[in-house]
């Protein structure tokens, strides 16, 4: 009887080996066929290598890329490494190994377990984010944003790793600590380089009409892009000068308002502190709130400091 396993290990590579080889995945620079650009996240090579986490969402857009393929487009699929940044230094001091070594052997060991996976990716337009001939581009650009006031500095509270010294997003936090080492996390006021990218909301709602995307995605977007921001009223407290400046749908309401909200991080708490009655309690609120993320800090219980 005729043996019909799967012999994996001898397939794989062979094919792997053709498809590079005759180049069935590049892209055609000139191409007549209606165009499809399919884009993952880039990996942080900050690690020794893929997980499951890198596998399910590359497998996902792998299968879209090769059924556009199918359709008759001209599909733009590429890959490459997210590899600047003090995750990469991080490890390679903890490792005791040069940051540039460790950025090129990561990066090598990445796309060998890429290739082995079998994704169609066009290797031909890989990105490496350490490489000057790619982020001399990502300075013009940013240089072209500054230029038309788009970029700013200003002050504002992050999430802060307290081991990899670095601002996290607010989905690295879990439970009040970095997701990738563990540490702490801390709200803290830094100088944060910004990108007016509210100017554009309004645009960016409007055309998400005009994209080919399930319902719940376009709510999704919507949501997070957020509309422009709600006509904004002026409150005046005594001392003069403690005004604050609130943003409402319903300005009417504010007639009847008994108590306001201020965040842990305002401004005015540190000048009103020696004036509260009950500043310990305040105080300890700011400091359990520094722990937590802005998604966490919606979660916390509604007691708050009267």
């Amino acid at each position: 009887m005729r043996d019909l396993k799967y012999d994996f290990a001898a397939i794989e590579p062979k094919w792997q080996k053709k498809w590079q080889e005759t180049g069935v995945y590049q892209t055609g620079n000139h191409s007549d066929k209606p165009k499809f650009y399919a884009l993952v996240e880039f990996p942080y090579p900050s690690g020794q290598g893929l997980h499951v986490g890198h596998a399910r969402p590359y497998t996902a857009m792998d299968v879209v890329a090769r059924k556009k393929r199918m359709d008759g487009y001209n599909v733009l699929f590429p890959m490459g490494y997210d590899a600047f940044g003090l995750p990469t230094e991080n490890y390679a001091i903890k490792n005791h190994i040069h940051p540039a070594k460790v950025t090129h052997d990561n990066i090598a060991n990445f796309r060998k377990q890429l290739q082995m996976l079998g994704y169609s990716f066009d290797w031909d337009r890989e990105v490496n984010t350490t490489d000057p001939s790619y982020y001399k581009w990502t300075q013009w650009i940013f240089l072209q944003l500054y230029k038309h006031g788009l970029a700013y500095k200003t002050t504002m509270p992050v999430n802060w790793c307290t081991s990899c010294k670095c601002v996290l997003a607010n989905e690295e936090v879990v439970e009040g600590v970095c997701e990738r080492c563990g540490a702490p996390v801390i709200r803290k006021e830094k100088s944060q380089w910004m990108l007016k990218i509210t100017a554009y909301a309004q645009r960016l709602i409007d055309d998400l009409d005009d994209l080919d995307f399930i319902e719940r995605v376009k709510i999704q977007q919507k949501n997070w892009i957020a509309a422009p921001p709600a006509p904004r009223c002026t409150l005046q407290r005594p001392p003069p000068g403690d005004d604050i400046v609130v943003y409402t749908t319903r300005p009417d309401t504010l007639f009847g308002a008994t108590y306001m909200v201020l965040s842990p991080e305002h401004k005015l708490l540190e000048q009103w502190m020696p004036l509260l009655k009950n500043a310990d309690e305040v105080k300890a609120y700011q400091k359990l709130a520094a722990s937590k993320s802005d998604l966490e800090r919606t979660e916390l219980s509604k007691e708050r400091p009267a």
